[in-house]
């Protein structure tokens, strides 16, 4: 990617108060792991430069949510602009569709095979980023796959944000649910930290166990076996609104100023 630079001002939540917007530009990648092309979202924040200090990596599941509804672009701009995160270019990874999404998204190893082998060496091609290991996020199934890539993948892959992650899920033929649960009560702790957040409104799913549920378990797992985890309940539901709401925190939360920090920082729940 062409050096990108802040020109436009984007507005906050706030109608009176503007901060300087990054650049978001979109993207073709061909996969062969999962056999078709993606058009990705690329976000460069205000001030980047090839030339400059690498910035932070960001790859976020259901990029077109995460670019209209949530918006992880305006947020990263309001939050560097209080100095709250630290410079981050982020990946918003389109879902393309319903199907291809209830297929990629649910603890598939192809989808890791795309993001360790294809994605993240294509991101370094285009745009100045640590080598460090990235940030990786979702909401629901994309909270879900974005811990399994950690899992599958720690020294890639080193933080989790997981917003309502479908932590009930069950591969199909399998009785038990939490199956991406049990493999972290199986495991050794890996050198990831976590970002888990959740609404109460979400226990009134049908699907059992519920988010909520699934939420609350995932956490006490985590924890357990030692990670680092910042757990967030809200009153909210499983929508757009809640996610929206919460994103903030949890951006500020893995990916602030102080990157050297130690990652026992995160070892507390709210």
């Amino acid at each position: 990617m062409a050096r990108a630079a802040a020109g436009k001002r984007r507005r906050t939540t706030a109608p009176e108060l503007q901060v300087p917007a990054g650049q978001v530009v979109p993207a073709r990648i061909r996969s062969g792991a999962l056999g078709n092309e993606r058009a990705p979202w690329g976000y460069a924040p205000p001030g980047y430069s090839e030339a400059g200090p690498p910035a932070q990596l960001l790859l976020l599941f259901d990029g077109a949510a995460y670019l209209q509804s949530i918006p992880a672009p305006a947020t990263l701009d309001a939050l560097l602009a209080n100095g709250r995160v630290a410079p981050t270019v982020a990946v918003l990874i389109d879902s393309m569709d319903e199907d291809t999404r209830d297929r990629e998204l649910p603890c598939h190893a192809p989808t890791v095979e795309f993001l360790a082998g294809e994605l993240l060496p294509w991101v370094h091609a285009r745009w100045n980023v640590r080598a460090a290991p990235a940030t990786i996020g979702g909401s629901s199934y994309g909270g879900l796959a974005a811990a399994f890539a950690a899992f599958r993948a720690p020294e890639l892959f080193g933080q989790v944000l997981a917003q309502s992650g479908s932590f009930w899920w069950r591969p199909p033929g399998e009785a038990e649910h939490e199956w991406l649960t049990r493999q972290f009560v199986a495991s050794p702790r890996l050198p990831l930290r976590f970002y888990l957040s959740v609404g109460r409104g979400e226990a009134r799913a049908r699907i059992r166990p519920n988010q909520l549920i699934a939420s609350r378990h995932m956490r006490d797992v985590l924890l357990a076996k030692g990670y680092p985890v910042r757990y967030a309940e809200t009153d909210g539901k499983h929508d757009h609104a809640a996610w929206r709401a919460g994103l903030a925190d949890a951006l500020a939360a893995l990916l602030g100023p102080d990157t050297e920090r130690n990652s026992d920082d995160l070892d507390s729940t709210q």
